[in-house]
């Protein structure tokens, strides 16, 4: 079979919290408190993205500081990642979130790839190139640093619309 390069199409917002609601469901099937730890953890940049209120009580669900049963957690847990995902993310929220990934890389970055990194968010900013362009611009830096935090970010493999995959 030929193998060739081919651009992802741009997920819709419906399909990014479809996606995300649907990893959930099947978590419940087979809920730990640190599957529903490890399920926050890697959707902390989407959920910021979607509400910085609702990823905070999140993540005090998950903290479970009231010693809640893990039936409990996962229904307070479910209806505030339902709500969280109903706010529809701004350019500013995107931009927040985007600061944050630079935050994770910046140490290890020279001075010039700091400033191509943020010359990419002021593009995004004034919408000349899309958020799907920048993730798809800064992923190799990811990799190249080891930064598995980031790797497993939903938020990061989501909206990477530009990332080209073989048939």
């Amino acid at each position: 079979m030929d193998s060739k390069n081919i651009e992802k199409p741009a997920l819709k917002e419906a399909e990014i919290v479809n996606y995300v609601l649907g990893r959930f469901e099947n978590l419940k099937n087979e809920i730990t408190k640190n599957k529903l730890v490890i399920f926050h953890t890697n959707n902390k940049f989407l959920l910021m993205v979607h509400s910085q209120e609702k990823l905070l009580m999140l993540g005090n669900i998950v903290a479970n500081h009231q010693k809640k049963s893990l039936n409990e957690l996962i229904t307070d847990y479910e209806i505030n990642l339902r709500h969280a995902l109903s706010s529809p993310p701004t350019i500013k929220q995107h931009i927040n979130v985007l600061m944050h990934i630079f935050g994770h890389v910046s140490n290890d970055l020279d001075q010039k790839q700091k400033r191509t990194f943020l010359n990419l968010v002021d593009q995004f900013r004034s919408e000349e190139i899309s958020l799907g362009t920048i993730l798809w611009e800064i992923e190799p830096l990811v990799y190249q640093y080891s930064k598995t935090y980031l790797i497993g970010q939903t938020y990061f493999l989501l909206y990477a619309e530009k990332r080209p995959w073989s048939i």
